[in-house]
């Protein structure tokens, strides 16, 4: 992640002059709240658990909120910091496997993504102004999810039918990353501003299930499945509202 800290801060510290420079009307608002669409984009060692026909890429929504610490007690100070916690999760996609047993076979659908759980702490401007730039760290969690269904046909749909769960993988990865961005618009604390974030996220090894893996087991008379291992670390967009 080292190797990225620099390029981060290239981009960042401009920004932070621009805003000094920009100072009308700028006011002060204790809380940081995002939400947004995001789009993940798997670094090469991390592709080989999505392989997806999006170009590994994937996509969902995430949620921000930090507050001023500063702001905690009876007299509330501008501060440059704020901390919180974010969440969100992405999808990656699904594939889909015709597995036989007994000589019959039926189709099912593997689905799976990533949701993430992090404490946030933010460098910015102490004031809001039009133009505003941040900075953060974070450290958390993320969860490779996945579950595989039976596939039903349009026909079986219509009826109402409901595909049969059989289960799937969860698998936790220790996270940490840098992320900048902004947020413009207006600096009334009852309206809604652009907010643009950037993130890298470098974490420890996920478990996944392969593709093409599933297959039905006599022995035990169920479907199994081969897992893998690959290095989470991937990079993210974030575009959406916030205050």
């Amino acid at each position: 992640m080292k190797k990225y800290l620099p390029i981060f801060l290239f981009v960042l510290c401009p920004c932070f002059v621009f805003s000094q420079q920009n100072d009308q009307a700028k006011t002060t608002h204790h809380f940081d709240v995002m939400l947004a669409a995001n789009l993940a984009m798997p670094f090469p060692e991390m592709k080989k658990a999505i392989r997806n026909n999006m170009g590994d890429a994937g996509f969902g929504i995430s949620f921000l909120c930090l507050s001023n610490p500063l702001s905690w007690g009876k007299v509330k100070k501008a501060s440059p910091f704020r901390l919180g916690a974010e969440i969100g999760y992405t999808y990656y996609g699904r594939f889909k496997s015709q597995v036989f047993a007994n000589g019959f076979g039926g189709d099912y659908k593997t689905s799976y993504g990533i949701a993430k759980l992090n404490a946030v702490l933010r460098f910015r401007p102490p004031h809001t102004n039009t133009f505003t730039p941040f900075a953060d760290v974070f450290a958390g969690g993320n969860f490779y999810l996945s579950s595989v269904r039976e596939n039903l046909g349009l026909l079986e749909s219509s009826l109402g039918l409901q595909s049969v769960d059989f289960g799937g993988t969860a698998s936790a990865s220790f996270a940490k990353g840098i992320a900048v961005g902004f947020s413009l618009g207006s600096v009334k604390p009852d309206k809604g501003r652009f907010v643009f974030r950037l993130s890298y996220t470098d974490g420890s090894a996920i478990r996944y299930i392969v593709r093409n893996s599933l297959r039905y087991d006599p022995n035990y008379n169920q479907l199994i499945y081969d897992e893998g291992r690959a290095p989470l670390r991937y990079m993210m967009i974030e575009i959406g509202i916030g205050i």
